[in-house]
């Protein structure tokens, strides 16, 4: 491979999310779109017939055995992603594998035990930081503005599951959990991002609907910074037709407001070009744009951010460490949950 060259995608899940990695990759400048694995022999029939150039696969270590391949996007259940991706890195190949980066930490030893044998390039899909709106609340965060931070709530709802649900995604199994591995790990990797590592977590998790995974979760927070707090979520709450997610922190010198929608900060003085007063910026006054969308730009954005370092040989923010240090405090939640509550405390990380 050269700079020249467009850099050879393959996909492995062609479900929802496979589609879309796969219509970004193979629309950016620079990247092609050259194989595709699925167990469906309907979906890679019907991808055979409209995409010339695109070899289709049922078994992906064919693909690999195949070659021609410079980076993968892996969208297939939890509970295969890190033995994929395993695969793909002892072949040196760059990995994107979407969240969560497995059902607990210990399926994910491996990859990072690969990885540490063959460096690739990697990513975990945790697009949330991409958003506009968290971006910016990041940046208000790092300038100081607030001064020392003191408490903090966060929470994430959505209208989804209000039946007892089919699929992998409801089997611990297979998806690790309920809503606080898949929705709310979003949650979990922005209060890492802009707070930084934990002392310690506390949990509680509960089923409405569910069998084996939880439909709601609570956790109390404690940072290594000295900031505590709470979150919240279910995949159970009315009225929220989409994910919706929400982060308030206080702080010596005011209060901030994220949501996808905005961000709201009020300063009781002025910090540098911030007013002492509310600042409010919305998110089409944020907006920067994307050679196109599919999905939100947020995803767009993220895989420029990938398929840049996979040219590079560099590396990215949402990269595997980050993502198995966003699946450790999944796990600790689960662990507290399972001890009533017990805290549980995080080694230096």
């Amino acid at each position: 491979m050269t700079n020249a060259s467009p850099l050879r995608i393959a996909v492995v899940g062609f479900g929802k999310l496979g589609l879309l990695h796969a219509g970004i990759a193979n629309g950016l400048p620079g990247s092609k779109l050259v194989a595709v694995c699925d167990n469906s022999s309907t979906t890679m029939n019907v991808l055979k017939s409209q995409m010339q150039g695109v070899e289709t696969y049922s078994d992906y270590k064919t693909m690999i055995a195949k070659g021609g391949i410079d980076a993968v996007f892996i969208a297939t259940p939890t509970g295969s992603h890190a033995p994929i991706a395993v695969d793909f890195v002892n072949a040196g190949i760059a990995v994107f594998i979407e969240k969560p980066l497995a059902p607990n930490t210990e399926q994910a030893l491996p990859l990072m035990e690969a990885l540490e044998r063959t460096p690739v390039t990697n990513m975990v899909g945790y697009m949330g930081r991409y958003i506009d709106t968290f971006a910016k609340a990041k940046a208000l965060i790092d300038s100081g503005a607030l001064g020392g931070l003191q408490m903090l709530r966060t929470s994430m709802y959505v209208a989804q599951l209000f039946t007892k649900g089919k699929g992998w995604r409801y089997e611990q199994k297979e998806s690790g959990g309920g809503v606080l591995i898949t929705q709310n790990g979003h949650v979990i990797d922005k209060l890492l991002w802009m707070f930084g590592d934990l002392e310690y977590v506390t949990g509680q998790t509960n089923t409405l609907y569910s069998s084996t995974v939880e439909d709601y979760a609570h956790a109390y927070f404690a940072f290594k910074s000295g900031l505590t707090g709470f979150m919240d979520a279910s995949w159970s709450a009315r009225h929220f037709r989409t994910p919706t997610i929400s982060i308030h922190v206080q702080g010596e010198h005011g209060t901030l407001d994220v949501n996808d929608d905005d961000v709201r900060l009020h300063l009781e003085k002025a910090h540098g070009d911030l007013p002492a007063d509310w600042s409010i910026w919305r998110g089409p006054d944020l907006y920067q744009g994307v050679p196109f969308d599919i999905g939100g730009p947020q995803y767009t954005r993220q895989a420029i951010d990938f398929l840049e370092a996979v040219r590079t040989g560099t590396t990215v923010e949402t990269d595997v460490k980050s993502g198995f240090k966003t699946q450790s405090v999944v796990d600790a939640i689960y662990r507290s949950a399972q001890q009533n509550g017990a805290p549980q405390f995080f080694a230096e990380q």
